[in-house]
């Protein structure tokens, strides 16, 4: 049977690793259960990490190649007496801490504004899709923790009754214990009676009665409660990957600002002049 790991994206030392698909690797075994939400989620967050991946390699294959055709820099090295300090002329700007010659980069720019036009909303359906994916498992976790009659006069009345008995226990401890046992007995009427309701109302810390709900979660729905948690991993993967994407095409507008850029600007505007 496939899976969402079949389609292999070559690796690239050029791009940071945590935009690859296969840094999805962590959260895959919750996600890829056959027949479950995950599986869908798992290929949208790989196709969104493949399109980030993909488009911030072709635009370091174009830098480089851009670099590649530029006039080399020239290195001059003052005497001991000077200061011995080295200065490097030429048309050139820091790139990762070095400096590097650049040429006119406008063709470049262009193409790096319409590839990003393009892929970026790719990129954003995938968010959108994922926080879709992420709100069913949220309600379907919700759901699992609830019980039917919870909201009737009868469950209202039962579940003040158990919350009044449960904050009546001396110690907190027991208190902890007594709900653990009806999340690990299935008693989800009574659970739910805890933990659709204010911590101090069972006389539980927030910090116990959120322990008491991840508890019940993962043991009244234990896969969509996993893929639930998955999901969250993969959208944060996929933002500041998106977010990195971002920065690296802000890098190459910046390319503008460079003297051959203006300098080819300023060029156009003078054989302008006139029309």
């Amino acid at each position: 049977m496939p899976t969402p790991f079949d389609d292999s994206v070559p690796v690239r030392g050029d791009v940071p690793i945590s935009l690859h698909p296969d840094s999805l690797l962590g959260i895959g075994a919750a996600l890829n259960q056959p027949d479950t939400l995950g599986v869908t989620v798992l290929s949208a967050a790989r196709e969104g990490l493949r399109l980030c991946y993909d488009l911030f390699g072709r635009m370091n294959d174009a830098e480089r190649d851009l670099q590649a055709i530029a006039a080399p820099a020239r290195r001059r090295q003052h005497p001991a007496e000077r200061g011995g300090r080295t200065e490097i002329s030429g048309d050139v700007r820091m790139v990762n801490g070095k400096p590097t010659c650049v040429v006119d980069a406008a063709e470049f720019i262009a193409a790096a504004e319409q590839a990003f036009a393009r892929v970026s909303p790719a990129i954003d359906r995938r968010v959108k899709e994922l926080n879709g994916y992420r709100q069913t498992l949220e309600t379907r976790v919700a759901t699992a923790l609830d019980h039917p009659t919870r909201k009737t006069a009868e469950g209202l009345a039962l579940a003040a009754e158990v919350r009044a008995h449960i904050k009546a226990m001396k110690k907190p401890e027991q208190r902890m214990q007594f709900v653990a046992q009806a999340v690990d007995g299935g008693d989800v009427a009574t659970v739910a009676a805890v933990i659709h309701a204010q911590p101090f109302l069972s006389g539980l810390t927030p910090e116990n009665h959120a322990s008491l709900r991840a508890r019940a979660a993962a043991q009244f729905a234990p896969v969509d409660n996993a893929q639930l948690a998955a999901t969250d991993a993969a959208l944060q993967r996929l933002t500041a990957s998106s977010s990195a994407l971002v920065k690296r095409y802000g890098d190459i507008l910046a390319m503008r600002d460079a003297p051959a850029a203006k300098a080819a600007k300023s060029l156009k505007s003078l054989g302008d002049a006139g029309r």
